[in-house]
């Protein structure tokens, strides 16, 4: 079982990891906000998973963005290559979400050593609207906003089982390590 305590240390992480994270240009700004679960939105969209585990529990990651210009633009704005499509795309999604999860994850290992993070994949976007199937300890659908025109959905859920407790938090007051692009092997 997770408290609500390290339910809460674990949202944290995540929102201090896309502010980080979301690069918005020169007058725009972010917004994460919490939002209820609904039905995917419609049109073109990319589901992007990721799961960040310990023995204790596992964290499910699934980022819904849409393929809207502007957010190519977002992302083009961030890439090596000025020219996404196909599996360049889908690699820039990815890599959005490896740095997001990452840092999620490093902040994890002061607390659980042996936690560890899987490679970023693609599921078909109607696929979040399953996961209750997944038997969450907690699920929680977030909005983030980059400026007026881009926008995706973060759903954290969080596996747990219901043998133990598990209870943590996280100094909210240390500044951010730089990390230099370390490779983690495991």
């Amino acid at each position: 079982m997770m408290t609500p305590r390290a339910v809460a240390a674990i949202e944290w992480l995540f929102e201090q990891s896309i502010q980080d994270n979301i690069h918005a240009g020169s007058g725009e700004n972010s917004r994460f906000d919490k939002r209820k679960i609904t039905q995917a939105e419609q049109g073109e969209r990319k589901l992007v998973v990721l799961n960040i585990s310990s023995y204790l529990f596992r964290i499910v990651a699934l980022f819904d963005f849409d393929s809207s210009p502007s957010t190519v633009q977002y992302l083009q704005r961030h890439s090596r290559s000025q020219d996404l499509q196909g599996q360049l795309l889908l690699d820039a999604y990815a890599e959005l979400v490896n740095m997001i999860c990452g840092k999620v994850n490093r902040a994890l290992c002061e607390a659980f050593r042996h936690a560890g993070m899987s490679t970023p994949f693609f599921l078909e976007s109607s696929c979040a609207a399953y996961v209750d199937l997944l038997e969450p300890t907690h699920a929680q659908t977030y909005e983030v906003a980059i400026g007026d025109d881009v926008r995706f959905n973060l759903i954290v859920c969080i596996c747990s089982s219901d043998d133990g407790q598990v209870d943590f938090d996280v100094d909210r007051t240390a500044q951010p390590e730089e990390i230099g692009g370390e490779l983690e092997l495991f």
